[in-house]
């Protein structure tokens, strides 16, 4: 059977409490029958006391007229005598009221007690007549009778019931006695049992309750620092059920760890914690690979033995201020391997600051430090080997248009043009190569001014006009009379490629519309086209290199998927943000945003302020 904690306590509460009703039900008991008994011996000995009082008196009363007759009869003491007599009947009356057998004795003496009065009262009378020597043979009879009278009321059974009341008051005495000795052992025992069950309830609540609790907490403990638990408490209630709960989390975490071990011994990338004074502390397998020393070889030893000293210094200031700012940093640093090869590295810290330590993530970027390096090799090839030549057979192509080498058949201006374009082509993607590789090297520069954001519309729509006519897309602008802090090119550049982009996916007879506004001081320029609009999924990455909303658009609509990647570069340069969403019916809508001239003066005053 299943017994809860609750029910245990409930168990351990009710068991004195149920011993202590039977000791407070006996010693009620015992304390009834002792008031009982003291109640039959107050009666008892009130009729006792009242049969006596009553024979002395009747003995005084006898005493009294014992002498000279006339002079007893008609004296004070007589009349006290008599009205005692009645009091002590009264009384005795009174007493024996719930004892019909006694009650017809005090009856019977109170019926002969009255004839006396009647009986002394006509002697009194008499003697008051005549003489008391005349008198007495008169006389004769009623004293005959005030003695039958004195006889009836001081019965045997009078006198025999206050012998037996006097017996009962007795008794009751020595039965009050033994309850009263009844009583005090009763208390005796109740305390010396409830001291004992005191004790025990405390030991079953130590052993059951308190015990498997302490041993839960030692559990605790030992959990923290990683020892083995103690065995599981017995019993079937709250406490042994969070005991096996609490081993099933040692397992489970038990478990966990070594997952965790496992992966940080088959990551690639090496895991380890340093100290304050830049010592390895803890470190996977992967250490093995990328420093060329086992895991019991780097620990204690400085960071120093791994990191080139040309870049020591450097990663002790960031550890610093990693330390100092209680923060994380992602940096690279080169190393060197145990047989001297070098290798570059990316550092991923983080200061615990309830460790005291670093944590640290190493991954090695050497072969992407290399493709950055052949690429960049790659850029430097297209923009000296590639681009000068491109320009100079555009030049001869332009050169051959103008018939500068004599005149060309139809065919063979219908191929120059072709040429011409494939040319132009291959020269713009250069261009834009270019400019991002400037871009992401930090070498993407602008000129700003203060600019005419209406000039810069104009000039954008200019360029695009043909395309638009070659399409039959109308272009559409609303005046404006804000002014940017920009770079003309630059944004120009923007501007035209957006339009670009709407004039080749509008359908024919389609408008396109430039709208600007201002809001929290920058001028949002927006491009409202009704072409098929941008998917949900590419809205974040349509303004990343080579994407384009299909596959097939490369071929069918010209472009290399880099022109939105340079339009965010040159807006980021500027301080803006450049967005798509979708246009209201169909379509999308291109925007940037760039500085109000106003805005950046009063910026540049502050400054300079």
């Amino acid at each position: 059977m299943k017994i809860n904690l609750t029910q245990q306590c409930i168990i351990l509460a009710a068991i004195p409490l149920v011993f202590e009703i039977l000791f407070v039900a006996m010693l009620a008991f015992f304390i009834a029958q002792a008031e009982q008994e003291a109640e039959s011996a107050f009666h008892s000995a009130q009729v006792s006391n009242g049969t006596n009082k009553l024979v002395h008196d009747m003995f005084l009363m006898a005493s009294i007229t014992r002498g000279e007759l006339f002079k007893g009869l008609s004296s004070d003491g007589c009349n006290n005598a008599i009205a005692k007599i009645r009091a002590d009947l009264g009384e005795l009356r009174y007493a024996v009221k719930d004892n019909h057998k006694e009650e017809a004795i005090v009856e019977n003496c109170s019926d002969a007690g009255e004839e006396a009065y009647v009986l002394i009262e006509q002697l009194r009378h008499k003697l008051e007549q005549g003489g008391a020597l005349a008198m007495m043979d008169d006389l004769s009879p009623l004293r005959n009778k005030l003695r039958s009278c004195v006889t009836r009321m001081v019965s045997k059974d009078l006198l025999e019931m206050g012998e037996a009341e006097k017996e009962n008051a007795l008794k009751s005495h020595e039965i009050q006695q033994y309850f009263r000795k009844q009583i005090k052992w009763l208390l005796l025992a109740g305390v010396i049992f409830n001291i004992v069950l005191a004790v025990i309830v405390t030991a079953i609540i130590s052993k059951s309750i308190v015990g498997r609790l302490k041993i839960m907490v030692d559990n605790t403990y030992r959990l923290a620092s990683s020892l083995p638990l103690n065995r599981l408490v017995s019993g079937s209630d709250e406490i042994s059920e969070l005991d096996r709960t609490f081993h099933q989390l040692n397992l489970a975490l038990a478990e966990s760890k070594q997952r965790e071990q496992a992966l940080m011994d088959h990551s690639l990338d090496v895991i380890c914690s340093i100290d304050e004074k830049n010592r390895f502390r803890a470190v996977n397998l992967a250490c093995q690979k990328m420093f060329g020393s086992s895991e019991k070889d780097l620990l204690g030893k400085s960071l120093r033995e791994v990191v080139l000293s040309d870049d020591w210094e450097n990663f002790k200031k960031i550890l610093y201020e990693v330390v100092e700012n209680d923060t994380k940093a992602e940096f690279d640093i080169r190393i060197k391997h145990k047989d001297g090869t070098l290798a570059d590295v990316r550092w991923t810290v983080h200061w615990v600051k309830t460790e005291k330590l670093v944590f640290c993530v190493v991954h090695d970027i050497t072969e992407r430090k290399e493709a950055e390096r052949m690429r960049q090799e790659v850029v430097a090839m297209v923009s000296h080997d590639l681009r000068t030549p491109l320009s100079t057979i555009a030049s001869y192509f332009e050169m051959l248009g103008t018939g500068m080498f004599g005149s060309l058949t139809e065919r063979g201006t219908h191929l120059l043009q072709v040429a011409e374009s494939n040319i132009t082509r291959m020269v713009s993607l250069t261009n834009d190569l270019l400019d991002l590789e400037k871009s992401k090297a930090g070498m993407l520069t602008i000129s700003c001014t203060q600019l005419k954001l209406s000039d810069l519309l104009e000039r954008s729509l200019k360029c695009v006009a043909n395309l638009a006519s070659n399409h039959h897309v109308r272009l559409e602008m609303s005046q404006t009379n804000l002014n940017v802090y920009a770079d003309s090119n630059r944004v120009t550049q923007v501007i035209v490629n957006l339009l670009s982009n709407a004039i080749k996916f509008s359908p024919k007879e389609g408008v396109i519309e430039i709208r600007t506004e201002e809001k929290d001081g920058m001028a949002i320029i927006s491009v409202f086209d009704q072409g098929r609009g941008v998917p949900e999924n590419l809205k974040q990455t349509i303004f990343e290199r080579f994407q384009q909303v299909e596959v097939a658009d490369a071929a069918d609509k010209g472009g290399s998927g880099l022109g939105l990647a340079i339009c965010k570069a040159i807006v980021d340069l500027h301080g803006g943000e450049i967005k798509v969403e979708d246009n209201v019916g169909q379509g999308s809508i291109f925007s940037f945003s760039l500085k109000l001239a106003e805005k950046t003066a009063n910026e540049l005053n502050r400054t300079t302020v």
